[in-house]
């Protein structure tokens, strides 16, 4: 017996190399061949920290949101139990590379064909059993090995939510303060649309305006009059998807904050000092993508060692006491040892068939790591340069609203000298909505911007810590 345990054991420490994952590129190295040095589109840079970036809001309220939503999000915590059911199915795997041992016990009472009182048979017995399945050549081992590869995966895949719902959430926060602007822009100008009207009937009165002017200024009022229904059902709109996001019914939602008015948060124009490939290397997306890489490599493994034979050894030792009646109680100690080997001979081309699917699904994780990653720099160039463009036209923006603010109100005064007539106010009134509603929406614009940058740089919610290659002493080995 010891000879056979010493022949595995030789035979285990031989072979124990002899099947490897599939050789590809780690992570960092995939990186330098696809990012850039530098980015296209220059921006002002910063130090923000990308961990604390929602900060540079300058809004409580907006801290406090993204908290509660990060606490709350029924998805996240259906990610979380994903990350748990994964590392369930590691444990398994790790507990096929060890031998299990399990306590047995038998009773029995019977009668055989022999004269009285010996026909009467009373046996019981105690004892352990020992059963392994050897990993000789590697296949258990890999199989464990894309198990914590899917485990990375679902870590990442659950900062890669994380990171969603925090942009996702300022994002509505934002569209929530923009339709809180507009009621109160479109509120502003209702009153004075009012005053217009109530001027020009007054000076109907003496012969100083004619009808037409009153139903041109009630025709501007109507109009305005009819966008406020829909910028009040635009705020109930973005309050119950933050609802949602936090996992609550519109109903229960806390609105006494959110629903008082306040101004959409306006970020610094400038963007992070990161390279191209540490936004890579931070982004959950690619992480998740290399994880996939690092699964499909092991898989081929796994599927090359269904070629070699498999073994498994069974032990058991116990004690075993007999009772004849008439005789005297009999015991004896049970032993044996078994070894079991299989080994394909004829499949009809299964297992050539299993690695080439293997060997395909690798390189189909590649290509998506590579597509992954070339999103994410269109993301990261695209955002750098929306958050250029709307810092710009905000500023331009909030000059053209202070000329137009001046423009209505020498209207004004000139229509109630009898200098112009109403319709160069009503034009004036025209233009100064328009360059409200254009602010409004640039800032709007501004804020999402910096959001959507902050996102596709990774954004700092990451709870998993470090990227963990799996497997990495094994990524380019043979």
């Amino acid at each position: 017996m010891k000879k056979l345990i010493v022949e595995i054991l030789a035979c285990l420490s031989v072979a124990a190399c002899a099947v490897q994952p599939a050789t590809h590129a780690d992570l960092p190295a995939t990186v330098k061949t696809t990012a850039p040095l530098n980015w296209s589109v220059e921006a002002p840079q910063d130090a923000v920290d990308a961990k604390t970036w929602w900060s540079q809001f300058g809004d409580p309220v907006l801290d406090q949101l993204v908290d509660s939503v990060l606490t709350g999000n029924l998805d996240l915590q259906a990610a979380v139990e994903r990350v748990k059911q994964a590392q369930a199915i590691t444990t398994q795997k790790h507990a096929v590379l060890l031998p299990e041992l399990d306590a047995t016990a038998t009773a029995a009472d019977s009668r055989i064909n022999a004269p009285p009182p010996l026909g009467y048979v009373r046996q019981g017995g105690v004892g352990l059993a020992l059963n392994w399945s050897p990993d000789v050549f590697g296949g258990e081992r890999l199989d464990l090995l894309a198990a914590q590869a899917q485990l990375v995966g679902q870590q990442h895949a659950e900062d890669a939510l994380r990171l969603a719902l925090a942009a996702n959430t300022a994002s509505a926060y934002v569209d929530l303060r923009w339709a809180q602007s507009e009621l109160q822009i479109l509120q502003d100008n209702q009153v004075i649309r009012q005053r217009a009207l109530q001027l020009t009937q007054e000076r109907l009165k003496y012969g100083l305006s004619t009808q037409l002017d009153v139903a041109r200024a009630q025709n501007q009022l109507d109009e305005l009059q009819a966008r406020i229904p829909r910028a009040q059902s635009t705020i109930e709109h973005e309050l119950s998807l933050i609802a949602v996001y936090s996992g609550r019914t519109p109903e229960s939602v806390d609105k006494l904050v959110l629903a008082t008015p306040g101004p959409i948060p306006n970020p610094e124009g400038a963007a992070p000092t990161t390279l191209p490939s540490e936004a890579l290397l931070r982004r959950p997306d690619v992480l998740v993508a290399y994880a996939a890489v690092e699964q499909r490599a092991a898989e081929v493994g796994v599927s090359k060692a269904e070629r070699y034979p498999k073994f498994n050894l069974n032990l058991s030792d116990g004690l075993l006491a007999a009772s004849y009646l008439g005789l005297p109680t009999l015991t004896d100690n049970l032993f044996s040892a078994a070894l079991n080997a299989t080994s394909p001979i004829f499949n009809a081309g299964r297992i050539t068939a299993d690695i080439q699917e293997s060997e395909s699904k690798m390189r189909e994780s590649q290509l998506n790591l590579q597509q992954t990653m070339l999103q994410a720099l269109r993301e990261v160039e695209d955002t750098r340069s929306d958050l250029v463009s709307t810092t710009a036209s905000t500023q331009k923006l909030t000059d053209a609203l202070g000329a137009s603010d001046q423009s209505l109100k020498l209207a004004n005064q000139l229509y109630k000298g009898g200098a112009t007539d109403f319709l160069d106010v009503l034009s004036a009134q025209q233009t100064y909505l328009q360059d409200s509603d254009s602010l409004n929406q640039a800032r709007r614009e501004h804020a999402l911007a910096a959001v959507a940058l902050y996102r596709s740089l990774g954004g700092g919610w990451s709870q998993a810590g470090e990227p963990a290659l799996v497997a990495n002493g094994h990524a380019t080995g043979g």
